[in-house]
């Protein structure tokens, strides 16, 4: 190589690594930009990934106030009511490093009837209340959140359905029957008939069977419309076709979906009442360890008259009911003294009173001197006040009270005035006095209603012992009788005597011991059984409710002219027809006198009971929603160990729902009982307890339906029960 060549070869290696070198200085300078640049975006990143996390914590804990809400308006509405107070009392979670500003629940509107279009309520309607909760959360950082839940609370009115049952819902008529009307149970569902035609809906999240409950007998004559009205027969049922899917395509193609039971996903409907209360609880009366929810819910709350009928410590009937006292068989001078009370041995502390034309009640103090005389019980002393009181003991033959007054003690005295007054018991003085026990009868009233006076309550509250005998029950009813008519003419159109839901509690005593003869005689079962009846119910003085937790009794058409929103509530409803007669079904009673005694009820009653017939009924009308307890088939005859049967094992099933006593054919005839309402039973019966048979009754033909009135929510009975449910419609953020 020469020389030149070389050093032109030298000079381009030295030019190349001086490039290199520039170059290498260039990546660096770049690579630190970059590595610069995503430090700063790392950075950026962390900071705004901690923006985000408390943002989202501060977001979730401002819905979980939302949802909180949601599940304490649920508790609020189990009484199917929702008020301001419950409004107020909702309150947020206690949530650790979070502080909520601002927690509020506001009725969104008035309330709405909204029918429901899905869900397990679908096809009914409820009283919708829109409701916006407000729930503003801040956590220590400051972040703040917000949102906005829109919901709605939906009170639906149980009276709806015209039928409901809590527990099994047996149906094996044997007159035909033909019913209008959604049904459903929340048990099994067992339907064998020759004549039975239900025109609406039947659901049940259990199972339902072609079959009865209490032996195996499948008639063929239960027919169920479709969507389209056509009616088309119950052949096949939970047992025939197991499977979900299955017996989904048979009801569906034969009854376009309207028999559903646990195939189709079918839900219980929650009972009216606040958690954890039993369904009895509805008819039971107030208590003071009632809290609010149980006042909210029980009927004996919800009632502007509170009847209470005392049977724990009985009176006469005068005494009760008989107005003015027994007058004075002697009297002398010019002190008028008299009774305001029956007078009669064995009355015990009776009240009397004095007066006089020139002295007024305050006047007859220490300045007068009292005298009383019974025999086993005197006084001597001073007055306290125009009235007082003597003691009569069961031995007492006469009563002597004397008062004298001192003209000198008072200017407008001329002369020293007195006054005297003797009774005397003997058979003449007493053959117009009741002395029958009776118990006392008292009235609360709520909202500043008027309280009727002693005797109207005593001409609408009417005492009866042994009114009549059920033969299912195997007993003689003492009633209180609630007579329609002269409630109607006491309320006379007039807005504070309107009773508008009635209660009526019975205080028993704990047993009969010590009780008198006079009692005996009045109970020859030698037994006390309470029960409510409506009488002269052809009318209504305004919408009324009539509930106890004993058994209730109709007697006669209710309801039936200018028909009023109603319903009859109790362990128990029977029905006693337009040709009832309480004489033809009592036992001569006077011929038990001094035949009875505690634990020992009067042979010739027991002989008359064994050999009891029923009489021939009248065609009936009844408008009026009825719940009640019924009384079920204790078991399925499929089950291991069911002995299955009849007599004194069938509960009677919906048929015998209102129970009957009467032979309800006339000839060849059937004779018509005519039903509208609303058919629900939320639990077994405690008190009417007797077993169907057919041996004290004979069926009528039943003309029954749903009353359609109370598909319009202004027309439902007061202090319907409702079922409560809470829906979350949307959710937003509040900024």
């Amino acid at each position: 190589m020469r020389w030149k060549d070389r050093e032109a070869l030298t000079r381009t290696v030295d030019d190349t690594r001086g490039l290199a070198l520039v170059a290498t200085l260039i990546v660096l300078a770049v690579m630190g930009l970059v590595i610069a640049g995503a430090v700063r975006s790392a950075l950026s990143s962390l900071r705004s990934s901690g923006l985000d996390y408390h943002d989202a914590r501060a977001f979730y804990a401002a819905e979980a106030g939302g949802e909180l809400a949601l599940s304490q308006l649920l508790v609020a509405l189990g009484d199917g009511h929702l008020d301001d107070d419950e409004l107020l009392a909702i309150s947020p979670p206690n949530l650790e490093g979070f502080s909520y500003d601002s927690f509020a629940v506001e009725r969104k509107g008035d309330v709405l009837v909204e029918t429901i279009t899905d869900g397990p309520y679908n096809g009914l309607y409820a009283l919708t209340q829109k409701l916006d909760i407000y729930s503003l959360v801040e956590d220590a950082n400051g972040t703040v959140a917000g949102v906005v839940l829109r919901s709605k609370a939906q009170a639906i009115p149980i009276f709806q359905f015209g039928v409901f049952f809590e527990e099994d819902l047996e149906a094996t008529n044997g007159p035909p029957l033909e019913f209008v009307g959604r049904v459903h149970s929340n048990g099994n569902i067992y339907l064998s008939s020759g004549n039975a035609w239900y025109r609406e809906p039947i659901t049940t999240p259990n199972k339902i069977f072609h079959d009865r409950k209490d032996f195996h007998a499948v008639n063929n004559g239960v027919f169920i419309n479709d969507a389209f009205g056509i009616e088309n027969p119950l052949d096949f049922d939970s047992r025939t076709i197991p499977g979900a899917e299955a017996f989904k395509a048979r009801s569906c193609t034969q009854f376009s979906c309207r028999v559903m039971t646990d195939a189709f996903g079918v839900d219980s409907l929650r009972l009216p009442l606040p958690q954890g209360m039993a369904a009895y609880e509805l008819i039971r009366v107030k208590e003071d360890a009632d809290g609010d929810s149980e006042r909210e819910a029980k009927l004996a709350w919800l009632a502007d008259t509170y009847v209470t009928v005392d049977l724990t410590d009985l009176q006469t009937k005068d005494a009760v009911c008989g107005g003015a006292g027994t007058p004075p068989g002697e009297v002398e001078g010019e002190i008028v003294i008299s009774a305001l009370e029956p007078v009669y041995p064995g009355a015990g502390w009776v009240t009397f009173r004095a007066s006089h034309p020139s002295l007024t009640c305050d006047e007859f103090d220490n300045r007068a001197t009292l005298a009383i005389n019974s025999g086993e019980w005197t006084f001597n002393g001073g007055v306290n006040g125009c009235t007082f009181q003597a003691f009569l003991g069961d031995d007492v033959e006469e009563l002597e009270i004397e008062i004298t007054i001192e003209a000198d003690g008072y200017a407008q005295l001329v002369n020293d005035i007195v006054g005297k007054s003797k009774w005397l018991f003997d058979a003449n003085s007493l053959i117009n006095l009741d002395l029958t026990p009776w118990p006392i009868v008292t009235i609360e009233r709520t909202g500043g209603k008027e309280v009727p006076s002693q005797e109207d309550a005593c001409n609408i509250f009417q005492w009866n012992w042994s009114a009549f005998y059920d033969a299912r029950e195997n007993e003689l009813k003492d009633i209180l009788e609630i007579d329609v008519s002269q409630l109607t003419g006491w309320v006379g159109g007039a807005s504070e005597r309107e009773a508008r839901i009635i209660y009526v509690e019975f205080r028993m005593p704990a047993d009969l011991t010590g009780g008198t003869q006079l009692l005996f005689d009045q109970i020859p079962d030698a037994s006390i059984d309470p029960a409510v009846r409506m009488r002269n119910g052809t009318s209504l003085p305004n919408p009324m409710t009539m509930a106890t937790e004993w058994p209730v009794y109709v007697i006669g058409n209710y309801n039936s002219v200018v028909k009023r929103p109603a319903a009859l509530i109790g362990d128990g409803i029977t029905i006693q027809s337009t040709a009832w007669q309480d004489i033809q079904n009592l036992p001569d009673i006077a011929g038990c006198e001094g035949n009875t005694s505690n634990g020992s009820p009067c042979a010739s009653y027991l002989n008359w009971a064994g050999n009891w017939q029923e009489r021939v009924a009248g065609e009936t009308t009844i408008n009026a929603a009825v719940l009640a307890g019924h009384w079920p088939t204790p078991c399925d005859h499929e089950s291991a160990g069911c002995p299955g049967g009849n007599e004194n094992f069938y509960g009677g099933g919906i048929e015998n729902f209102p129970r009957f006593l009467e032979r309800w054919r006339a000839g060849n005839s059937s004779v018509v009982f005519r039903y509208r309402g609303s058919l629900v039973s939320l639990f077994t019966s405690q008190k009417t307890t007797g077993t169907w048979n057919l041996s004290y009754y004979f069926p009528p033909r039943r003309d029954w339906s749903f009353d359609t009135d109370f598909r319009d929510p202004g027309k439902l009975p007061p202090g319907t029960p409702h079922v409560g449910n809470i829906v979350r419609t949307a959710l937003r953020e509040a900024f």
